[in-house]
C-alpha cells in the first residue's frame, strides 16, 4: 500500500509526536498524554521569557550586518526593514542576500544554512531541543521549492518564508 504523503514531506516533529502518542496509547495508560513532558526543563521560567531575554543578542547581530550591507550597497542609512516587504527593489533583495550571508543563514551556494538556524535558535532558547527541532524543520521547509539561480531573488524568497515563520511564532526580529 502506497502512502498518500511522501515521508520526506512530513515534518519530523509530526512523526515524533505520532510515535510517542502511539507508544502511549499502546501501553494502555489511562492518563492523558502530556506533550510538555517532552520539553526540556529550564527552570520555572517560561520559554517566551527566555526568548525575550536572549533575542536582543541576535537582533544586534542582524542590525550590525544590516548596517554593513547598507553601507556596502550604498543604500540610504534609513533603509526600510525588509521583513514584510513583498515587492522590494532588486537592490533591496541584494541587501537581504548580504545580511543573510553575513549572519551565515545563507551559504555561498545560496542555500539556507540549517545548522546556523539551529545555532541561533539554541542561543535564543538556551538550547531548548524542541525549539531547535521546530526551527530546523521550518528552515528545511523554507529551503524546499526555491530554484532561482539569482542569489538576490533566492535571499528574497528565504526572507519572505523566514519572516512568515517568525511572525507565526510571534518572534520580533527586524532586518
Amino acid at each position: 500500500m502506497k502512502p498518500s504523503t511522501p515521508v520526506a514531506a512530513i515534518p519530523l516533529m509530526t512523526i515524533v509526536v505520532a510515535v510517542l502518542l502511539q507508544t502511549h496509547c499502546v501501553r494502555g495508560q489511562n492518563q492523558a498524554f502530556d506533550l510538555a513532558k517532552l520539553l526540556p526543563k529550564t527552570g520555572t521560567e517560561p520559554i517566551w521569557a527566555v526568548i525575550d531575554r536572549n533575542l536582543p543578542q541576535v537582533q544586534e547581530l542582524v542590525t550590525a550586518a544590516r548596517m554593513e550591507c547598507i553601507q556596502k550597497l550604498q543604500l540610504p542609512r534609513d533603509q526600510r526593514p525588509l521583513g514584510k516587504v513583498t515587492n522590494p527593489s532588486e537592490k533591496e533583495k541584494c541587501l537581504v542576500e548580504c545580511v543573510l550571508k553575513k549572519i551565515k543563514l545563507m551559504d555561498a551556494d545560496n542555500k539556507l544554512n540549517v545548522g546556523q538556524v539551529e545555532k541561533l535558535t539554541s542561543l535564543v532558547t538556551q538550547d531548548n531541543k524542541m525549539a531547535i527541532a521546530v526551527s530546523s524543520s521550518m528552515a528545511q521547509a523554507c529551503s524546499r521549492g526555491i530554484s532561482s539561480k539569482n542569489p538576490c531573488e533566492v535571499a528574497h524568497l528565504f526572507n519572505q518564508c523566514i519572516s512568515r515563520q517568525l511572525e507565526r511564532n510571534n518572534v520580533k526580529l527586524v532586518w
